[in-house]
């Protein structure tokens, strides 16, 4: 990425980070590679060795996208849903990139794939942590409720992360959530 398109792209994020306040906008200038991106897995389907299922997210709502066989004659199109993924089923095994509307992902599969969602599962659970501390914190310092101790939400999970992979994305939301609640508190209660 040249250093124009990294400004253009970097320049919305910190602005809203600076909405939000001091320690998310650190949080946001510290991670500029947290924007999403296009992923792509395979996984065996269940019942049948001889079958795959090819998934993708982070896709441009709405658009195609070509999923290709690397190492064999297989390839489909399809429509990416409103929610950035799409899910093929009954493709052969092998290996696959998906590509469409200026995205593109090699698909991981087995170890690479379980390391990707694991790591997607930390991440997204540490963003969604920091999100909900910081807007309790706030809408409780508002309304003058500022010993409040609240509990965070338990996660939503998406892709299965493996159970030590569950346990750290836990960690994480708690920790952001507990960080991001008291910066909240302590910026909007004054004595």
């Amino acid at each position: 990425m040249n250093k124009r398109t990294a400004v253009i792209l970097s320049a919305p994020v910190m602005a809203c980070s600076l909405a939000l306040g001091p320690a998310v906008a650190a949080a946001s200038a510290a991670t500029p590679s947290a924007l999403p991106a296009a992923q792509c897995f395979v996984e065996a389907k269940p019942g049948d060795a001889t079958k795959s299922i090819v998934t993708g997210e982070g896709f441009n709502k709405g658009t195609k996208v070509t999923v290709d066989q690397t190492d064999g004659p297989g390839g489909v199109l399809v429509t990416v849903g409103e929610d950035g993924k799409f899910s093929v089923a009954d493709q052969p095994n092998g290996k696959y990139t998906a590509a469409g509307g200026g995205l593109n992902a090699t698909c991981l599969g087995g170890q690479a794939a379980q390391d990707a969602v694991n790591k997607n599962a930390v991440d997204a659970a540490r963003k969604a942590g920091a999100t909900e501390g910081f807007t309790i914190g706030k809408e409780l310092a508002q309304a003058g409720n500022c010993d409040a101790k609240p509990k965070p939400k338990p996660l939503a999970q998406g892709l299965v992360p493996d159970a030590a992979s569950q346990k750290a994305a836990k960690e994480a939301h708690d920790a952001a959530f507990d960080s991001a609640f008291n910066a909240a508190i302590k910026r909007y209660c004054t004595d």
